[in-house]
């Protein structure tokens, strides 16, 4: 029999009845060995010291977010860990790092989880199975998890709750031209089995979707609120067709600046989702240069925001400045199906950053979709088709009905 990919771990007791639960999403800290002064990469040898680098800005900013936000519970949504100078170093104390980070949620007794990155076990001495011993640590709620691909309800009680789904978004590709490896057709299929299963329970709960690598359908799409700066951070670095390095008004004419950092892959996630209409909203990381959040055919789609200051975050400066400051972003289940989303800064909420997500949101549509889907419109045009018909039947009668109506009435005044 085929072992399942995903596991259902029952409930978990966080927050307190009648009030709003708060999750802390962090993601792509980068967190490198205690110790290194060095770090190696394509374009060269960066000097830790003198570049200022260090894990000190995400554990400060761990720190300043719980006691502001004050969260029930934090997802870590991958590239926590930075695979690379462990293995430059041939280092293996990746748990000392990783349970240094996460100190102040243990100590605060806040649960919190993780979903893998790609960048956690890339080039490093430990395997990504490796990296599952983070499910046994204090105060995870994702405990006894063997699989990265899994689903959680949180709350005060199973009545009142949200339900979280975790997945592996995939590893670096061998094969450049797909990038990543993107999220298992195993995970996906259970996925919907499982929502099968919960739909016939008549399960009520909001579902919220965390993964590291947005999905393809991240790209080309307006953002609600938020910044898509991945575009000119790949300018800065060359990472773009030469159209789109020395035409970019082009480029942002069509709206193709809106990308997203995803895998050349479709797993089928998205479609998915859309077909069980039970994920209200998904969250990801990876593209440090992105917050924004996005719409698309009742799929909330959110980036969270990098609050570290190791060399990738910035490409080790080869793409130039955040188009932001250090934050985070905060998750809120207010009940009825609603969630509110919003960037924490150093200072607090970012002005307006905030958003409230509900099912029934229909998007507002432009003048000429406005125009073009009225009910008027499509009377006209169906009018205008039969018209067309007619004129093309009345016309070309004849020919379509294979008959010679002149030679058949000579024959017939022949005959006569």
């Amino acid at each position: 029999r085929k072992k399942k990919v995903m596991e259902e771990l029952g409930h978990v007791v966080c927050g307190e009845i009648g009030r709003p639960l708060r999750i802390l999403q962090i993601t792509d800290t980068h967190l490198f060995p205690e110790g290194v002064e060095e770090f190696t990469h394509p374009g060269g040898v960066i000097d830790m010291k003198a570049k200022g680098y260090g894990n000190q800005m995400a554990e400060k900013y761990l720190k300043v977010m719980i006691e502001k936000v004050k969260p029930d519970l934090c997802i870590l949504t991958g590239d926590i860990l930075d695979g690379r100078p462990f293995g430059e170093y041939k280092r293996l104390d990746w748990k000392e790092t990783f349970l240094s980070f996460i100190d102040p949620l243990i100590k605060n007794k806040i649960y919190w989880s993780y979903t893998p990155g790609n960048h956690d076990d890339d080039g490093s001495p430990y395997t990504r199975k490796d990296l599952l011993a983070i499910y046994g640590l204090p105060y995870c709620f994702s405990k006894g998890a063997k699989k990265w691909d899994h689903t959680v309800t949180v709350g005060p009680n199973p009545f009142e709750c949200v339900r979280l789904w975790l997945f592996d978004s995939g590893e670096n590709s061998p094969d450049p031209k797909l990038k990543y490896t993107s999220f298992s057709l195993d995970a996906v299929h259970e996925y919907k089995l499982i929502s099968k299963k919960l739909r016939e329970q008549k399960e009520k709960a909001v579902g919220l979707a965390f993964f590291h690598i947005p999905l393809p359908e991240y790209s080309y799409n307006k953002p609600m609120v938020g910044t898509l700066g991945l575009f000119d951070a790949a300018r800065r670095k060359g990472n773009v067709p030469a159209v789109a390095k020395w035409c970019p008004w082009l480029v942002r004419l069509f709206g193709f600046q809106r990308v997203s950092g995803s895998s050349n892959l479709q797993s089928g996630l998205y479609e998915a989702f859309l077909w069980e209409r039970n994920i209200l909203a998904t969250f990801c990381g990876h593209d440090h240069y992105n917050d924004a959040v996005m719409h698309l055919y009742g799929l909330y789609m959110c980036y969270g925001r990098v609050c570290s200051n190791t060399p990738p975050v910035t490409w080790e400066g080869a793409g130039g400045p955040l188009p932001f400051d250090l934050g985070a972003r905060v998750i809120e289940v207010r009940g009825a199906g609603k969630v509110a989303t919003w960037i924490e800064g150093e200072d607090g909420p970012e002005k307006n950053s905030l958003i409230v997500m509900s099912p029934e949101y229909i998007p507002p549509t432009s003048t000429v979709r406005k125009i073009l889907c009225h009910p008027w419109t499509v009377k006209i045009v169906n009018l205008i088709i039969v018209f067309m018909i007619l004129a093309y039947l009345l016309y070309y009668g004849d020919d379509l009905t294979g008959v010679d109506w002149d030679d058949d009435s000579e024959g017939l005044i022949r005959e006569s």
